[in-house]
């Protein structure tokens, strides 16, 4: 569901139009001009903003420009499509566009922001993050209005975008669809299909707009079935008809060049050559903000080229570099349609990399077979620059190279140096200090989930509904938890989940367990907890074996002393191993319990007579 942001404004009376305002596809103004842009076959501007905010529920942009294309193809209707990122700036050109050209069909496919007295559309800046622009920015871009006179008319898919239309016609817009309040996902799928189908099959606005609520009405979906009067239309008097054409269908680059490919068969930013989108991704945003933030420099500072995302095994390096290199591909966004990913596996050598990277671009067809040849690697590489588009080259690299070999640095940094459009992105578990040529290393760490993100991914994963037993000792087994907010909080605080530490990888492992065979929560906690106790374990029977020989003076306890530090560095690999599953330093607490113990109970956990334990001055120590 594309929420409101904030809450619901207080909405002005106003009624959509009469039927005797609603034509078809139209434009309007002087007879001169209006002539003048009818002789222009009308273009469908999809414009879309789903920011890297963790606020903002991401727009599935490629199912609804599908959408979109089957449903006028199956009308046999051919029109140029153009698809790009809704930032202020293509916005505004746009609008210019429409201004001298005329015959625009805008989809603003966006949230809206409803506030107690204010209300705005959520674009996009520059690297990808959120930018609101209020009723007082709106209304100075919309200008007098003459520049709306061009578009022949908005759908706005987003929620609660009725006081958007309404500024829109005020504005000089002739037709605008729009919502009067929450509208599901689904229910806008529906309506948007059957819309555009019955439009691309030359019938009026206002036919195909009664036409998608009417399918609304049937649905079977309770829900889908009470959104049909949630969509409203606004028109004007003015409005002219014409109807669509038929032609044969071209997608291509928007007019401020960002967006595109010539295609009947449509894919967002290319990414059939990127790995798939993983199930149930845990939002990164911030992270990923903060890497496009270094790529970008219309703010006037120098932009970096380099940059690491750097994190301990299982963190999610490679599930943030997927998400980013699709983020960043999509048209209109800094990388539009032109991010290279090379996975690298194996042995951290030089040819090993040079594979990676080959394979990649034989991929986006800049290399025609995968060579280990860096030569063939830069000069597929300088074809970059002859396009003058900018590329990212994204290097997953499991191996390590990228930190453990300088032969691998000196190839990035002579890429680096031969191609001036060419950024680099490396997923790496160590930080990399060292410049690559000529460019700085802007290391971004990638830190671990909330308590309530682990929770979220968590139920997920799991093979089985949670049961009060789960979350409470002794609580019942039958039954199952239903998912509130409260779960959510008890679950984060689990045991199990703060041993864990916020890493996704060991959170989908452990999921792998939860099954309808498995008890209890708690018998897995029990089973994380084997590893710290076979630790503290060796280090009690070293203490035991000093005990055996140990006299109540100063001189014995310090001997004993340090023998415990010397058997607490023998196991120092298990105790890493150990920190790995518990990174907010859960796993120390009983360790450091255990230590703090003295007399009897120190004897007790040591199978240790407690009169023995006494006569060997255990309680002195």
């Amino acid at each position: 569901m594309r929420r409101c942001l904030e809450g619901r404004p207080k909405e002005r009376s106003r009624s959509p139009p009469s039927k005797e305002r609603e034509g078809v596809i139209q434009s309007a103004g002087t007879r001169n001009v209006s002539e003048m842009r009818c002789a222009r076959e009308p273009e469908l501007h999809v414009l879309y903003a789903s920011p890297l905010d963790q606020r903002i529920p991401q727009i599935n942009i490629q199912g609804e420009v599908d959408l979109l294309q089957d449903s006028l193809r199956k009308a046999n209707c051919r029109m140029n499509i153009s698809v790009g990122a809704a930032t202020t700036k293509s916005f505004a050109q746009l609008l210019t566009l429409a201004q001298s050209a005329g015959s625009i069909i805008l989809h603003l496919s966006v949230h809206v922001v409803n506030a107690e007295s204010n209300v705005g559309i959520v674009f996009e800046n520059d690297f990808g993050g959120a930018h609101i622009l209020y009723r007082p920015q709106l209304e100075e871009l919309l200008g007098n209005g003459e520049q709306l006179e061009g578009l022949s008319f908005v759908f706005i898919n987003g929620c609660s975008s009725e006081s958007i239309a309404a500024l829109l016609v005020e504005a000089g817009c002739h037709l605008v669809i729009a919502t009067r309040g929450k509208v599901y996902d689904v229910a806008a799928a529906v309506f948007t299909q059957q819309f555009y189908y019955a439009l691309g099959s030359q019938v009026s606005v206002r036919s195909a707009f009664e036409s998608a609520q009417q399918v609304l009405r049937v649905d079977p979906d309770p829900k889908v079935k009470a959104s049909a009067d949630m969509f409203v239309l606004f028109g004007q008097h003015a409005a002219r008809s014409q109807t669509l054409p038929r032609r044969p269908m071209q997608v291509h680059e928007s007019a401020d060049g960002q967006s595109g490919l010539r295609s009947t068969s449509w894919d967002l930013g290319a990414s059939g050559c990127l790995p798939p989108r993983v199930e149930d991704y845990i939002d990164r945003s911030s992270v990923l903000c903060d890497i496009l933030r270094n790529f970008e420099s219309s703010s006037g500072k120098q932009a970096r080229r380099a940059c690491i995302l750097s994190g301990p095994e299982g963190i999610g390096k490679t599930v943030a570099a997927i998400e980013l290199a699709h983020f960043a591909s999509s048209p209109g966004r800094i990388f539009s349609r032109n991010v290279l990913y090379a996975s690298i596996d194996g042995k951290p050598d030089l040819a090993n990399v040079v594979q990676g990277i080959s394979q990649s671009l034989v991929s986006r067809q800049l290399l025609a077979n995968a060579s280990r040849s860096q030569k063939d690697v830069l000069l597929a590489l300088q074809q970059i620059d002859q396009t003058r588009s900018r590329y990212l080259l994204l290097l997953d690299d499991h191996s390590g190279a990228a930190r453990a070999s300088p032969e691998v640095r000196s190839l990035l940094s002579n890429m680096l140096e031969t191609v001036r459009n060419l950024s680099l992105v490396v997923c790496s578990r160590d930080h990399v200090y060292e410049s690559l040529g000529p460019c700085k290393c802007v290391n971004v760490p990638l830190g671990a989930l909330t308590d309530a993100q682990s929770a979220e991914l968590f139920l997920k994963r799991i093979h089985r509904p949670l049961r009060p037993c789960d979350l409470d000792h002794g609580a019942q087994s039958q039954g199952n938890l239903t998912k509130t907010e409260g779960i959510l909080q008890k679950l984060a605080k689990h045991p199990l989940l703060r041993q864990i530490g916020g890493n996704p990888g060991q959170v989908n492992a452990i999921c792998q367990r939860v099954t309808p065979q498995l008890k209890s929560l708690w018998d897995l906690c029990s089973t994380q907890w084997q590893r710290l106790e076979t630790v503290t374990t060796s280090v009690v029977r070293s203490m035991s074996f000093d005990f055996e020989t140990k006299s109540p003076n100063i001189q014995n306890e310090s001997r004993l002393m340090r023998r415990m530090s010397d058997d607490l560095d023998e196991h120092q690999s298990s105790l890493q191993l150990t920190r790995k599953m518990s990174i907010d330093g859960v796993h120390a607490e009983p360790l450091v319990r255990m230590m703090s113990l003295d007399g009897a109970p120190l004897a007790r956990m040591m199978s240790v007579d407690e009169t023995q334990a006494t006569e060997n001055g255990i309680d002195q120590f």
